[in-house]
């Protein structure tokens, strides 16, 4: 088969994707007198057949020296998966 009849096969798929997150999410400081609290996420997590938002949050390391290491997108054969943040 020549390349002009398989070009003419082959049609292009247009995709749209959002991977931001929505508009709307704050992030508000936690209390007075806290201290030592690192904003997490927000992130995303597979729930129903889909992926959701879960709002971010303030929390506390986990030990002394934590680095939060947010979460991220990855791509896989499969398309794209969410992979959580985690400390570190």
């Amino acid at each position: 088969m020549c390349f002009t009849a398989l070009a003419g096969m082959l049609q292009a798929q247009h995709v749209r994707v959002r991977l931001g997150f929505p508009s709307g999410i704050s992030i508000n400081a936690p209390g007075p007198g806290v201290h030592g609290r690192v904003w997490i996420g927000p992130e995303w997590t597979w729930r129903g057949g889909r992926y959701e938002c879960v709002p971010g949050y303030w929390a506390e390391p986990r030990r002394r020296g934590a680095i939060w290491v947010p979460g991220h997108w990855k791509y896989t054969r499969f398309g794209y998966k969410w992979v959580p943040g985690r400390w570190k």
